[in-house]
């Protein structure tokens, strides 16, 4: 099989291109690009001495075209290996597939290998090199219309996922542009009625009424109740609306959830981006202090900016053992373990987006999460 060590000027072009590539795609420092195309031209040799070694022990590699087979083969191997690197890298549409379907979908390549390598072991002897050929073309098209496959319906269903995520932006601000409205009508009409109202709880007092008069105070702040739902303001509508809509849900369960908010009404992270990490982390408190006995229900959700990074914090008490995997990830304990999932791993994804931190820990009986995200105008720096 030829070598690439054969061809230095040929070595040369790639690793140029290869740097500019990196810089051009990845948006890094020439540095790491150069850093990145070397590691990906060493792995590159040591694929093809891998390859050269074990079709040097089936007797291909001296055969006729036998570098051709090689230089395939190889080539192939190497799609793998990308494709092996780009799910293990962080906010890879591929990482959501299951390692079940994943192993299955990696299948293809490897197949692929072995058909052309019996196939050129079947056709080269019968001088069928045209046969060969158009087998190899069609497996090679096979693979890439696989993978591109896959690689648009992960964007597909990322684009669905930020798409809810917007839809519920929007009708948790309009939730929260009808309460306020409700409330200034609400204001309007007490300041209307104040006078009636003053002269009537004066008289209820007067006359000795004080049951009365407490009946018709109750009564005021009553129809004054959704000043007091409302724990978060702000002034960010989107976090306002989330935090205030989630207070409303806690309520109902008897959840004593406490909220800190003290964030500018204008901050530079995308609302849907917001509503997922925010949404998720407080869905998944919610449900574990729900699975406490009454009186034991409590939450807490803070939520600050310093100097443009913005901190969200939300701890819960918990029963039962956490777990983690051998990569430290969080086990779920829910049944439907699958969308628990692709909720932790969209808030993740979100937190890659901002170069940020996803942090969890516990201790005595409680947990706490923790994201802390980066302005997106300090990214990419190093281009």
């Amino acid at each position: 099989m030829a070598s690439n060590a054969s061809r230095p000027l040929l070595v040369l072009i790639i690793n140029m291109l290869l740097i500019f590539f990196y810089k051009a795609s990845y948006h890094v420092s020439y540095k790491t690009a150069l850093f990145r195309a070397g590691i990906l031209y060493v792995l590159w040799m040591l694929v093809e001495v891998v390859t050269n070694y074990m079709l040097g022990k089936t007797g291909t590699a001296e055969m006729s075209y036998g570098f051709i087979v090689g230089n395939v083969i190889s080539q192939i191997v190497m799609y793998i290996l990308v494709h092996v690197l780009k799910r293990c890298r962080k906010g890879d549409s591929l990482t959501d597939i299951s390692p079940k379907y994943w192993i299955r979908l990696f299948l293809i390549p490897l197949v692929t290998i072995y058909v052309i390598h019996n196939t050129f072991h079947l056709t080269v002897q019968n001088q069928r090199n045209i046969f060969f050929l158009i087998t190899t073309i069609l497996m090679i098209l096979i693979n890439y219309v696989t993978f591109d496959v896959y690689d648009k319906l992960g964007s597909h269903l990322e684009t669905e996922k930020k798409n809810l995520a917007y839809e519920q932006q929007i009708a948790l601000c309009n939730k929260q542009a009808a309460e306020r409205e409700a409330a200034y009508q609400e204001t309007r009409r007490v300041r209307h009625d104040l006078n009636g109202y003053l002269v009537d709880l004066k008289a209820a007092i007067q006359s000795g009424r004080i049951n009365d008069a407490e009946t018709k105070i109750d009564a005021i702040l009553e129809n004054n109740q959704i000043y007091r739902n409302e724990v978060s303001r702000s002034g960010n509508l989107v976090i306002d609306s989330l935090i205030n809509y989630k207070y409303s849900l806690a309520l109902k369960e008897g959840i004593d959830m406490k909220c800190y908010v003290f964030v500018p009404e204008q901050i530079s992270f995308d609302g849907a981006d917001l509503c997922i990490i925010l949404g998720n982390l407080i869905d998944n408190a919610m449900e574990a202090a729900g699975n406490l006995p009454e009186g034991q229900r409590h939450m807490e959700v803070s939520v600050s900016q310093v100097k443009g990074s913005l901190t969200i914090m939300v701890q819960n008490p918990y029963e039962g053992k956490i777990r983690r995997n051998d990569s430290g990830q969080l086990l779920t304990s829910k049944k439907d373990s699958i969308n628990h999932g692709i909720g932790l791993s969209s808030v993740q994804r979100k937190v890659d987006k901002y170069n940020g931190e996803l942090l969890t820990d516990y201790e005595n009986g409680l947990f706490r999460a923790t994201v802390l995200l980066y302005p997106p105008e300090n990214l990419h720096t190093d281009s």
